[in-house]
């Protein structure tokens, strides 16, 4: 998963921490959302070919203001295209989000890259990592997370071409 789908679901987050302040004292608030998200690069911005992805993000998040804690689940199924070729890569990613319901960072868990060429896995990485809930910066991570590159860098190849 990409860092803007999951700076998506840290936007979320702040979502639930406002709606959290309309809710009565010690009442768990549940959100559930579904949206799609459309991507087109053109050859030489992201990679050296024409690159399209389209995801759709399943997000339930639950805030508990007596416990002081929101936990958030984030499924994203997305594919990414090659459009000069054809190419394209399957993938699902799971997270979760957990952490206090304000501005304080969040530490994300999961599959962050599910990649699959049909039945055929091309790579998988996954582990922990924290997040600025307020400028969407990386903090840290764990090293089979895949956030030791970037996402052009870890993408591109995948499609059979490189990174712009």
């Amino acid at each position: 998963m990409n860092r803007k789908i999951l700076a998506i679901a840290v936007a979320a987050v702040g979502l639930l921490a406002v709606t959290a302040g309309t809710a009565n004292a010690g009442q768990a608030i549940h959100i559930k959302n579904d949206f799609t998200i459309h991507h087109r690069f053109p050859a030489g911005t992201l990679c050296d070919f024409t690159y399209r992805q389209v995801a759709t993000i399943h997000f339930f998040g639950t805030i508990s203001p007596s416990a002081g804690l929101e936990i958030d689940h984030v499924t994203a199924d997305v594919t990414h295209i090659n459009l000069d070729t054809g190419f394209t890569l399957t993938e699902v990613d799971h997270n979760t989000i957990i952490g206090p319901p304000d501005s304080a960072p969040s530490m994300t868990v999961g599959v962050f890259w599910h990649l699959r060429d049909g039945n055929k896995n091309v790579l998988v990485k996954a582990g922990r990592a924290t997040f600025d809930p307020a400028t969407g910066d990386l903090i840290s991570f764990t090293p089979n997370s895949g956030f030791d590159k970037s996402f052009a860098d870890t993408i591109c190849p995948l499609l059979g071409g490189g990174p712009a």
